[in-house]
């Protein structure tokens, strides 16, 4: 469970996590949903136009999701927050290598092979890895990205 908030949370919102850094963006998202309405109001008045309208859509998206999906998500993330610095930042660089590569309409099949990646024994991935059905829909590196990001997410 908490490696599918990770998932989640990791690609999900990679792309908004872009400028400042991921680790920065999500301790500035934690902070903000802890504040009190009016203190938010003024730190996100405070921000730059483009980074105010980026954290009004991942607070809007927080406030959306379901109280088990958050619950998950915050499990994923404190998961995340265990792993040794070099770790997470090679689980950054392979989730923005899935992000820059994958062709924006395989990505959302890209999630949902790597959550059930995520499930599967080493062997089990082996197969499904070499899978018809992957091998026509993912190249050799796209299928070997999804087995790394697999393998290094945290349990």
């Amino acid at each position: 469970m908490r490696i599918r908030l990770l998932l989640v949370l990791a690609l999900a919102a990679a792309d908004l996590w872009a400028q400042p850094p991921m680790a920065q963006q999500a301790r500035a998202l934690e902070k903000l949903r802890r504040m009190a309405p009016e203190e938010r109001e003024q730190a996100l008045q405070d921000m730059p136009p483009a980074r105010r309208r980026m954290m009004e859509q991942r607070l809007e998206r927080w406030n959306r999701m379901a109280p088990a999906r958050k619950q998950r998500l915050q499990g994923s993330l404190e998961n995340f927050r265990q792993m040794k610095p070099e770790d997470q930042e090679h689980l950054r660089g392979l989730v923005r290598k899935f992000n820059e590569t994958m062709p924006a309409g395989k990505r959302v099949e890209g999630r949902r092979a790597l959550t059930h990646l995520r499930k599967l024994d080493p062997e089990g991935r082996k197969k499904f890895l070499g899978s018809r059905r992957m091998k026509e829909r993912f190249s050799d590196g796209e299928r070997e990205l999804l087995d790394e990001m697999a393998q290094s997410m945290p349990d």
